[in-house]
């Protein structure tokens, strides 16, 4: 009987943690944001940091809307960015969702000292997205990079260059010429997917920025294999799926991959926090 009632109780408590788990990856860690803050250049200097903003993936769909992208966008002000950058996909399947108005209404509403900068994302072309994505970022404020670098000027006279590449999987993404580029005093590359920095390799960035994996979105603690099989699913990220990354020739660039804000195929997040990524760039 000892053992019987041991049994039972056993059983309770597994179905209540795996409730639990459940419960958490569904409606708590999905909606948590963390920041992640990292230094790059001379960190000696006495001059201040260039602060550049990264958010990625945002995925606005029926469970995660502008009002969820306003808290992100409260954030992101707290940290009082001089660029935001933003890595791609903003809706998660417009076709099925759509609600520009007031996304408009709240990216507008992100401040940076000295600009807002996006790139494609493989969903920014599908479910129709493709129609609206350039006019969505545009009157929200952002310049919208495609096979293109953008020279901007610093009030300190820095000059930091922002290169931006189409989508790898929907587009056609090509390096711009970069004649003329070694006047910048800091290069930043942007590409959705992370695996693509493969086909551009060495390409001069000291850092490349991107998203699109979500880092396999869900990681369940003691089973890798899980894990692996989740990022591989993803693709263009299975090399590099989340976290910074020494890329190129004797890994002298760095590369950044965001795990995102939003979720998609499945509204849940586990042991993958969304996050708000901070570079302070000394040069």
């Amino acid at each position: 009987m000892k053992i019987l009632k041991k049994l039972i109780f056993a059983v309770c408590l597994l179905f209540l943690l795996a409730a639990g788990c459940i419960f958490y990856a569904f409606r708590i860690e999905p909606f948590r944001i963390s920041v992640n803050t990292f230094a790059m250049g001379a960190e000696e200097s006495s001059a201040e940091p260039v602060k550049i903003v990264q958010i990625s993936d945002i995925h606005i769909k029926e469970d995660f809307t502008y009002k969820n992208l306003e808290k992100i966008v409260e954030r992101c002000n707290r940290l009082s960015p001089d660029f935001v950058v933003f890595t791609g996909d903003l809706y998660d399947n417009y076709a099925k969702y759509s609600d520009d108005s007031r996304i408009i209404s709240e990216l507008k509403k992100l401040h940076a000292e000295y600009g807002k900068i996006a790139i494609w994302g493989n969903r920014d072309y599908g479910g129709g997205a493709v129609r609206k994505y350039q006019e969505i970022m545009e009157l929200s404020g952002f310049t919208l990079l495609k096979n293109e670098s953008m020279f901007i000027t610093t009030k300190n006279g820095k000059k930091i260059q922002f290169t931006g590449l189409d989508d790898a999987l929907l587009g056609q993404p090509s390096m711009p010429d970069m004649t003329g580029t070694d006047a910048a005093d800091f290069k930043i590359l942007l590409t959705h997917e992370p695996d693509s920095v493969l086909t551009f390799p060495d390409s001069g960035h000291p850092l490349i920025l991107s998203g699109h994996s979500h880092g396999g979105q869900v990681r369940i603690p003691f089973l890798p294999f899980v894990n692996e099989r989740a990022v591989a699913a993803t693709s263009l990220s299975s090399k590099y799926s989340g976290g910074m990354y020494r890329v190129g020739e004797e890994g002298k660039q760095k590369l950044y991959v965001n795990t995102g804000l939003g979720t998609t195929h499945i509204s849940a997040r586990f042991g993958v926090v969304p996050e708000i990524t901070v570079f302070e760039i000394y040069i």
